[in-house]
């Protein structure tokens, strides 16, 4: 039987007051253009939401449709929670039906849908992506010419 490879660094107690002895990666700040390449190739269907040019009339109505949607499904629910309540365990793996607070959905929906209204969230996200990509050709990292002959 082969032995398990450990690490008897690990296995070592320590005392809190000492600093380990790896230096701990600095939380790195999301990049905008990555965020925008994210969202355009993986949304979610919140973020659909946000980005999704609509005027005025539909963004005070699809909040609506989706609070319907959203009671429509816990009634659904509810019916199978009555139906069956172990094929209900199963499929929605809780015990019973959680009542929702329809109020703050609404009011999820309703700020999510706001953003779309004109598209006013893809254009600020579109500028902040173009700004980031500007301010990277000006710190002359990979979008700069590398044989600028103004470049002191």
């Amino acid at each position: 039987m082969p032995k398990p490879n450990i690490d008897p660094k690990k296995l070592r107690r320590t005392n809190r007051d000492e600093e380990p002895d790896e230096t701990p990666e600095e939380p790195r700040v999301s990049n905008p253009v990555d965020r925008v390449i994210d969202l355009a190739f993986n949304p979610t269907r919140e973020k659909i939401r946000e980005v999704t040019i609509v005027d005025r009339v539909q963004g005070r109505l699809f909040p609506q449709l989706d609070m319907i949607n959203y009671m429509r499904k816990y009634c659904l629910e509810i019916a199978h929670y009555r139906q069956d309540a172990d094929q209900y365990k199963k499929t929605f793996k809780k015990v019973r039906p959680i009542p929702p607070e329809p109020l703050d959905e609404f009011l999820y929906r309703t700020a999510q849908w706001q953003k779309s209204v004109a598209g006013k969230n893809l254009d600020r996200a579109t500028d902040i992506a173009l700004a980031e990509t500007e301010t990277k050709g000006l710190d002359g990292d990979e979008f700069s010419d590398r044989n600028d002959a103004w470049k002191d």
